[in-house]
């Protein structure tokens, strides 16, 4: 991407993806605008693209680390309980533990006798 303020323009979108205040930390001097029509400028579209790829792949790498150190703060006998079954519940929702089971609902009908 050869020009200079357009490639600032897409790491500052990516801070906050707001395409005016992006456009302003760049030094364009109507951010209101040209914001706007920077996101729909083809090499600006496909920055992003690689950018926010490149951030997903990133995103997955510290998931495993967050869910290493809730392990480790689950079973870490110094933790308070309320810090382990905190930690115990993040990894059984993030491992589906906790799905909602199928309730099945069935008649009966009573007869009373009179005594």
């Amino acid at each position: 991407m050869p020009n200079v303020r357009r490639e600032n323009f897409v790491y500052e979108y990516l801070r906050d993806l707001n395409a005016t205040q992006a456009a302003t930390r760049s030094g364009y001097r109507h951010p209101h605008v040209q914001g706007s029509r920077l996101l729909k400028h083809p090499e600006v579209i496909r920055q992003l693209d690689v950018e926010r790829a490149q951030l997903k792949e990133d995103s997955r790498l510290s998931a495993k680390q967050v869910i290493a150190l809730l392990e480790c703060e689950a079973t870490n006998s110094s933790n308070s309980g309320a810090v382990r079954v905190r930690a115990l519940e993040l990894l059984g929702k993030h491992l589906g533990v906790f799905l909602p089971s199928k309730k099945v609902s069935e008649s009966v009908r009573f007869l009373f006798a009179d005594e």
